[in-house]
């Protein structure tokens, strides 16, 4: 991986972290990464060995910068490298690549995947959604990803947004489901682990025939008795039951018509 330079990297966080053992997995060293906050940046060196540092002096040398900060920081730091002369993405799904200087060679280079620094797994088969607003840094960008997944996407900003809205909903608010089903279970003395083959088999189910074909359940076929007995239970979780409502809702109304 030589050809891609000298490789920094901003932050601290779960896409920073990954970002750095994706890179030395590959036998590359990271050149240097950016942290401001010491205890963060004690616990990374040690972690990973990697060189760490505090200021973007060393940053400027490098050939290929990734910020990966909170979406709200990143035109702070987008500010420190206004004379940079390599090409410098951010990692966020949301934010504008305009976001960074127009002046400067900029790009997005978005793993479209959770992202934690505790799980271990392959990215072979995660889409890397990639702009750059150059040729030449599109198609750098391109093999640059291409070393970590057999998946990779060109999305200008409005595409790349929609799919980070899609990932809210089948990932974020999934694990919200599963998080009150948890809250349930454990009420009744019993663990999610139960409900692992029924969530596995939704899952293979809805991407082999479709989510609409696989729904199944009591406001799929209009069993309103059991739905009344569910709200009665939810009776003492008013939260809970509020989404179940919007929920029920939802499906009577767009999949009862058909």
């Amino acid at each position: 991986m030589l050809q891609f330079g000298k490789i920094a990297i901003i932050g601290a966080g779960n896409v920073s972290y990954t970002l750095c053992k994706l890179l030395k997995n590959r036998g590359v060293e990271p050149f240097c990464v950016l942290v401001r906050n010491p205890e963060k940046a004690k616990k990374m060196h040690e972690d990973l060995g990697v060189e760490v540092v505090s200021d973007y002096e060393k940053v400027l040398e490098s050939d290929l910068t990734i910020i990966a900060v909170k979406d709200d920081a990143i035109s702070d730091v987008a500010t420190h490298l206004v004379d940079y002369k390599g090409l410098v993405v951010h990692t966020s799904g949301t934010k504008s690549s305009e976001l960074l200087n127009k002046s400067m060679r900029n790009g997005v280079f978005y793993p479209l995947q959770t992202i934690s620094k505790e799980r271990e797994f392959s990215f072979r088969d995660t889409p890397f959604l990639i702009y750059a607003n150059s040729p030449d840094d599109v198609e750098f960008l391109s093999r640059f990803a291409k070393q970590f997944s057999n998946k990779v996407l060109f999305c200008d900003d409005e595409q790349r947004k929609v799919f980070h809205l899609v990932a809210v909903f089948v990932s974020n608010f999934t694990n919200v489901m599963l998080g009150i089903g948890d809250k349930l279970l454990k009420k009744n003395g019993t663990s999610l682990d139960v409900v692992r083959p029924l969530v596995m088999e939704m899952m293979h189910k809805s991407f082999e025939i479709s989510p609409e074909q696989a729904l199944t359940g009591p406001a799929r076929r209009g069993d309103f008795a059991t739905i009344g007995e569910h709200e009665k239970m939810l009776s003492d979780s008013p939260e809970e039951l509020a989404i179940y409502k919007i929920m029920t809702d939802y499906i009577i109304e767009n999949y009862q018509k058909k």
